[in-house]
């Protein structure tokens, strides 16, 4: 009995729970498949047609079109102006262009002479005075260029300082010039008074270095690396502040130089320089005069500092100018030393011989480096790492050190030789530079002169200079 009751209870309860899951599994597939469909049906509804918008936004459509519209209109005018561009650089090319340079450089001097020396020479009184005040325009038509510079500090007011036009980039010959300009001679004496380190010139180039002629010079560098440079020209020997020369008798000079750089780092800021030059030079009046003040100088059209060594006027026809020269650089520290002879074939005095020469030291503070320019074998434009006062990247201005150097040298021109007795002097400068930015800067010079003159005896002369410079 107890056998048939479980054979009948055990089917019924198993088919109902067969049947149960069935039924179950049923709902949750109904389910699944109503919100799938559910799903797809909404997807291509949102694919099949568009939200509108709501009343008063923009039709975010419309706006695209704008845009692109907006676009095609901007590409347009880029192109227009492109265009424009190139047709006047087109037109520009064939037209010279015009530059601008200017240099303004205002000096204050006090002086103290000892009695020997005042009793000889008078008293030379302090003062202040614009050293330099020019102004220049240059530029090129492709291959030619010009230079039309003016200075309105020196005794012409205005004095014709560079003024010459030529052609550049002269296969076999470089560049050309014709005009007033400097002529080749002396590292000292070509690289321009903006670059130099002290307030003036050493005593050797006052005495000796030819200054700007009126001539014809030729100029080139040497070797795909510009290792060297070689320069000559063919001027007249009596050029005054207007490049005027006048007179019966010959006074051709052909003047030469050539530099070489041993070796020159990439950086630039290590290199070895040397150079000689040679001028052989008719004197046109029939005499010639080597004179020099110290290291300073007061007034440019009636100069206050004396000339403390002087030959007077020397009969002769012909001289020659020797001079080697040589510049080392090793980051912040500088070298620089020149030597000059001067042979005088006198009328009356038979074979003089004159000499000079200057030791110059300098070294930066804060890192920066003198700059060379291979074009020419001279110095160029010392940049501030850090300038005094600039524009900030973001509003307002950044303040820095700016550069600061210090430097001394040592000169002699020894103008004794034979009969004439010009004297010789030895000048001490002990100078600090302050560069503001690369374009203006604050000079610091202190001089102390020697002067040993073979009649009156010793005597000295100190100078403490200032000077505000700013050009462009």
């Amino acid at each position: 009995m107890t056998c048939r009751w479980l054979l009948r209870f055990v089917p019924i309860r198993f088919a109902c729970f067969v049947g149960l899951s069935l039924a179950v599994a049923g709902w949750f597939a109904s389910q699944c498949t109503a919100q799938e469909f559910s799903e797809a049906t909404q997807e291509s509804e949102f694919a099949d047609t568009t939200v509108p918008p709501e009343p008063g936004a923009a039709d975010p459509w419309l706006e695209i079109g704008a845009l692109r519209n907006r676009l095609d209109q901007l590409e347009s005018a880029n192109a227009t102006r492109k265009a424009a561009d190139a047709t006047k650089k087109a037109v520009d090319a064939k037209k010279p262009t015009v530059k601008w340079s200017g240099e303004l450089q205002a000096d204050q001097y006090w002086f103290n002479q000892d009695e020997a020396n005042k009793a000889q020479f008078g008293d030379v009184e302090n003062g202040s005075d614009f050293r330099r005040a020019r102004i220049a325009m240059f530029g090129d038509y492709g291959p030619s260029e010009y230079r039309l510079e003016m200075d309105f500090a020196q005794s012409g007011r205005p004095t014709f300082l560079d003024v010459w036009a030529g052609f550049k980039d002269i296969p076999g010959l470089g560049r050309i010039r014709v005009g007033h300009f400097f002529e080749p001679f002396s590292l000292e004496r070509l690289t321009s008074n903006r670059f130099q380190t002290y307030m003036e010139r050493s005593q050797v180039d006052q005495a000796f270095a030819p200054a700007r002629n009126l001539g014809v010079g030729a100029t080139n560098t040497v070797g795909e690396e510009e290792v060297g440079t070689w320069a000559i020209g063919l001027f007249n020997n009596n050029s005054n502040a207007y490049g005027d020369a006048t007179g019966d008798r010959f006074a051709g000079v052909v003047t030469g130089r050539v530099t070489w750089l041993p070796w020159f780092n990439d950086r630039g800021d290590e290199f070895l320089h040397l150079g000689f030059a040679s001028s052989y030079r008719h004197t046109g009046t029939g005499f010639v005069q080597f004179q020099a003040e110290s290291e300073a100088r007061l007034g440019a059209n009636t100069p206050n500092v004396p000339f403390f060594i002087n030959t007077g006027k020397i009969a002769a026809r012909t001289y020659q100018l020797f001079g080697w020269e040589a510049a080392l650089v090793k980051g912040p520290f500088s070298l620089q030393s020149e030597v000059t002879l001067t042979p005088v074939e006198s009328t009356y005095d038979g074979g003089l011989l004159f000499y000079g020469w200057y030791v110059d030291a300098s070294y930066f503070l804060t890192g920066e480096h003198r700059v060379y320019r291979k074009e020419f074998g001279v110095f160029d434009r010392v940049e501030p790492a850090r300038p005094f006062l600039k524009f900030a990247d973001t509003d307002g201005v950044e303040f820095g050190p700016g550069a600061w150097q210090v430097a001394t040298r040592l000169s002699q021109v020894d103008l004794n030789s034979g009969a004439i007795q010009g004297g010789r002097q030895t000048d001490l400068t002990v100078g600090l530079n302050w560069y503001l930015d690369p374009y203006t800067r604050v000079y610091f010079n202190y001089v102390h002169a020697m002067i040993d003159q073979p009649v009156d005896g010793s005597s000295t002369c100190d100078s403490l200079a200032m000077r505000f410079s700013f050009d462009f």
